[in-house]
């Protein structure tokens, strides 16, 4: 499935995604070669720890683990579904501290519901989650990927040039 976008409103969505990107002050990924090694609860422990150290209600977390998000359930609030107001604007879901959450996980009925995607539709989705969520002003977002170098990395790093930083997270032998 090839997804095709007209030109304006790709070039609409990527003002909004500079918009909304310029207002996050420190954006940093949390990556690893292999599934398993703890990413997501490197991603939580570390939104958790910014959170508590003054930046309550300043700290967002994305997870763009597409097909396996499991920072909702880290955080207490597996099924609870993103704000959206007639205004048209979508808010994320306020987790512990006041850390904003936006996952897959907020739009799947349930949790036997299988993502079978592919490129191009989890690039827009990410995309989405980013242009379309309004994070507000964040002091730092961290983005908890899938293993590997697929889709959602690559989309990531396309999608924020300006990253500021990532872990990179490994397991001891």
């Amino acid at each position: 499935m090839n997804v095709r976008i007209p030109q304006k409103e790709k070039w609409e969505q990527e003002q909004k995604l500079k918009q909304h990107i310029s207002k996050i002050k420190h954006k940093i990924a949390v990556i690893s070669g292999k599934g398993g090694v703890g990413k997501s609860t490197v991603t939580v422990n570390l939104a958790m720890a910014f959170a508590m150290h003054d930046h309550a209600n300043r700290v967002g977390i994305l997870d763009a683990d597409i097909h396996g998000p499991s920072v909702p359930k880290m955080l207490g609030l597996k099924g609870q579904r993103l704000q959206a107001i007639p205004a048209g604007l979508i808010f994320p879901v306020t987790g512990p501290l006041g850390i904003k959450v936006v996952s897959m996980d907020s739009l799947l009925p349930n949790d036997e519901a299988p993502v079978i995607w592919r490129g191009p539709l989890k690039m827009r989705v990410i995309q989405q989650f980013l242009s379309d969520i309004t994070w507000g002003e964040l002091d730092y977002l961290f983005v908890d990927l899938p293993p590997g170098t697929g889709d959602e990395p690559l989309s990531v790093l396309q999608l924020i040039p300006d990253i500021d930083g990532v872990v990179i997270v490994t397991m001891a032998l």
